[in-house]
């Protein structure tokens, strides 16, 4: 591609032409030329060029005529027009000015003059493109769905376009107080994960390690995520950064549902499935059919089957309605230890032991049933994944944090996990493709899931190695209202 400046030649005369070739032959512009006023049309619709050079005089349409055509083109509207004449009356030039020309040289030309000429409206015309240019860049950033800001090595914020002052409630248009991006943000919303927050402004975001901005939800506004990527600014002044801010409230929202729905199938499927495992049973050779073993087989069976009938019903009733968990609710805390009963005897785990603060009998925790059961079932299926016999000892303890806050510990005598392992368990992977599948190193997708519907009402997510001894220990602080 060549990404000279492109001079149009318009002049009837060979001997007109070949002098403006030597002429500018020592400017490197790239040429084109036209003999007349049709073919110099086509020229420049052909080529776009950054001039044309065009002669007044020229038999059939002439130079006033190309011009006026020239300025109808929307395409060719904006090209600059330095008009050759042989005529130097007042009227020549006022005719030349209503049609749109932007210049004249008068015949015969002095050659340093229309090398000045051309040089000079080289240079307007680049300054004006790039006004142009920036002016629609500014356009499409002002009116983008995306937030963007402009930050300096102080952290604080130099530009913010009107989807960031919205996001960020900044004044606008930003006024003279110096307003630090994090501080401001953390006003309205929690920065998640906190590792990847360290010295954020210095590292390059990746696929593996995103930042997100997430506002929880309340009893009028579903909870809002913003993904946080720092951009790289090779060409700006040293020291600032631009940052991009941009919902993805939905895509996580998908990924949820997705989850809770692969959850939900998986531990309703799984038991009546194993009912039906007695119906092989009756097929033994030795088998006697009438015998009384043989008729409590065939009722484990029926039994499994109507469960299985009635589970395969409820999955469907729950993608008729397009919700596959109730996010939003509350739940006695009274409650964790019927549910945990349930995930201990479907996922046959013998040693747990639960603990609630006496204080906390009668609180509610601003989590729906569905959701606190996911985030137990998930950490209670990977302790026993993760324990090297898959028979783990188990303690979940449940205690007053804040005024607004409990503390939920689940502690498991498994394997430990790698440091790098410990920084990522938490990261929603919604950009990668194994993420629907579950197929992600480390802990699986699961608790990922759990992170977003702790953030989503408020909450906060921690797992560390246990000190001194095997296994890992998850803390949750979870919101709670009388």
């Amino acid at each position: 591609m060549d990404n000279r400046n492109c001079v149009l030649i318009v002049d009837d005369e060979e001997h007109g032409r070949d002098a403006l070739e030597m002429l500018l032959a020592t400017e490197n512009y790239q040429l084109a030329f036209a003999s007349h006023g049709e073919e110099a049309l086509r020229q420049a619709q052909a080529v776009i060029p950054d001039l044309i050079l065009l002669d007044v005089m020229m038999p059939g349409m002439d130079g006033f005529e190309v011009c006026a055509l020239l300025r109808a083109n929307s395409k060719l509207a904006e090209v600059p027009i330095l008009m050759l004449t042989a005529l130097d009356d007042r009227e020549s030039r006022l005719r030349g000015i209503e049609v749109g020309a932007d210049d004249f040289i008068t015949k015969p030309y002095d050659r340093v003059e229309l090398r000045t000429r051309v040089r000079t409206i080289m240079r307007l015309n680049r300054y004006r493109r790039l006004v142009s240019e920036r002016s629609r860049f500014e356009w499409v950033i002002e009116n983008s769905e995306d937030g963007y800001l402009l930050i300096n090595e102080y952290d604080v914020v130099q530009y913010a376009n009107h989807q960031a002052r919205l996001l960020l409630n900044l004044s606008t248009p930003l006024t003279t107080e110096k307003i630090s991006f994090l501080p401001q943000a953390l006003q309205t919303y929690q920065a998640e994960p906190h590792h990847a927050w360290q010295g954020w402004e210095t590292q390059k975001t990746n696929i593996a390690e995103q930042r997100y901005l997430v506002r929880p939800e309340t009893q009028h506004t579903p909870p809002l995520w913003l993904l946080v990527e720092v951009l790289e600014l090779p060409l700006y002044k040293q020291g600032s950064i631009l940052v991009h801010l941009q919902n993805v409230s939905e895509r996580m929202n998908l990924q949820r549902q997705m989850w809770t729905f692969q959850t939900m199938v998986s531990h309703k499927l799984r038991g009546p499935l194993n009912g039906l495992v007695s119906l092989q049973m009756l097929e033994q050779k030795n088998m006697d059919l009438s015998s009384e073993r043989a008729h409590s087989l065939l009722k484990i069976a029926r039994e499994s089957a109507k469960r299985l009938q009635d589970q395969i019903l409820e999955i469907l009733r729950y993608i008729d309605v397009g919700q596959m968990v109730r996010v939003d609710g509350k739940t006695p805390i009274e409650q964790i230890a019927e549910i945990t009963t349930k995930i201990r005897w479907d996922l046959v785990l013998e040693n747990i032991e639960l603990h609630i603060a006496d204080e906390l009998h009668n609180k509610l925790i601003n989590l729906s049933h569905e959701s606190l059961e996911l985030i137990l079932r998930e950490l209670l299926t990977n302790s026993k994944k993760f324990h090297p016999q898959q028979s783990p000892c188990i303690r979940i303890d449940i205690n007053p944090c804040t005024e607004e806050q409990i503390l939920m510990t689940v502690i498991d005598n498994g394997g430990h996990l790698s440091t790098e392992e410990l920084q990522k368990i938490w990261m929603p992977y919604y950009q990668s493709e194994k993420s629907f599948t579950g197929e992600v190193k480390g802990m699986g997708l699961g608790l990922p899931m759990v992170a977003m519907l702790v953030w989503n009402r408020g909450g906060s997510c921690q797992l560390t190695n246990r000190e001194g001894q095997q296994g890992v220990q998850v803390t949750l602080t979870l919101p709670f209202s009388n």
